[in-house]
């Protein structure tokens, strides 16, 4: 999996640990049991070959959320092979944070079972001893459809009409807070989602703990994605600096992509320190919560790394060339 510490690592390591992702060996026996196989001719051409190949081979979402994507059927055989390769591809659970300290534990949002489980898992982190100054739970304007509110009922949280405030509700629980927070907000997020935006901030001890909605880059169209929440995270509520570390707090089989889409979107931008950890769902001691990977899912969110590896790709490369340009004017400049 790529690796970020910030600007001291430079593009070239990203460039060079994305190509060791897509040419390892458990990359090509997975193509070749689809029959496929790399062309062979630079990263950023593997890269479309793959996203191109996966999204015949691999993607059975069809538009459809990932929660509402039935598993497909596969062999035995093709489901032990899938499961092996998508855990040597970094899909699997990452439990322990790399560092002692963070600046910053970035807990990513979705549907209410995950803001349950992934704020509890942050907060056994800093209860078992990783150090940070801020915690931030990132959520949405996204209403709370069905299966949010059976999750909400089975474990007693009152989380309000959107993703934002089962976050925001989720964090309250996982550590122990009371009272009341300040809220600093914009917009009506029942008329207007895409232009609203929230951030609910509480003091717990030495660490301040928020909640964030951001508002959208595209707010006639669609709510906040990731891209527009960690720019406003980053730039509206935290002022993320180079020499920051952030731990991203997510949950397998989705720690690859995510992990890409933090160094991408913050740690290449921001100059920052990236890691990720990934709590296991089909470990998760409430058996409702409990979710079995499937091989289908396996090869969904394969899918979904490659296309965030990608990205990251192409975000390094820029990097690196804005480097040498910055270099070669430095050069000149001394030559004058």
């Amino acid at each position: 999996m790529p690796h970020y510490e910030g600007r001291d690592s430079g593009p070239r390591s990203l460039l060079d640990d994305v190509a060791a992702w897509v040419e390892s060996e458990p990359m090509a026996a997975l193509l070749h049991r689809f029959g496929g196989s790399l062309p062979g001719a630079g990263t950023a051409t593997d890269l479309a070959y793959l996203e191109a190949f996966s999204a015949v081979h691999w993607d059975f979402r069809a538009g459809r959320e990932r929660h509402e994507t039935a598993p497909q059927p596969l062999g035995p055989e093709q489901e032990l092979a899938v499961t092996e390769a998508a855990l040597a591809l970094g899909l699997g659970p990452e439990l322990k944070p790399r560092l002692e300290h963070y600046t910053h534990v970035l807990v990513l949002g979705g549907l209410v079972s995950s803001c349950l489980f992934r704020t509890r898992f942050a907060a056994e982190l800093l209860a078992a001893g990783t150090g940070a100054d801020n915690v931030t739970g990132v959520g949405g304007f996204r209403p709370l459809g069905t299966a949010d509110h059976e999750s909400a009922a089975l474990s007693g949280l009152h989380c309000g009409a959107f993703e934002v405030d089962a976050i925001e509700a989720s964090l309250k629980r996982a550590f122990g807070i009371e009272g009341e927070p300040r809220i600093d907000a914009g917009g009506d997020p029942h008329r207007e989602p895409g232009r609203s935006w929230k951030v609910a901030s509480y003091e717990a001890g030495p660490v301040t703990v928020r909640a964030v909605a951001a508002p959208s880059s595209a707010p006639d169209r669609r709510r906040a994605d990731t891209v527009d929440t960690c720019r406003f995270w980053a730039d509206e509520v935290v002022d993320l600096t180079p020499g920051d570390s952030v731990l991203v707090v997510t949950s397998a089989p989705y720690t690859a992509f995510q992990h890409c889409d933090a160094i991408a979107h913050m740690g290449l931008p921001y100059g920052c320190t990236i890691d990720t950890v990934g709590v296991d769902p089909a470990t998760l001691p409430e058996p409702h919560f409990r979710k079995r990977h499937s091989a289908s899912g396996y090869l969904q969110e394969i899918r979904s790394a490659i296309r965030s590896m990608r990205r990251l790709h192409y975000a390094a490369a820029t990097a690196e060339a804005e480097f040498a340009i910055e270099s070669a004017r430095a050069l000149i400049e001394d030559d004058r």
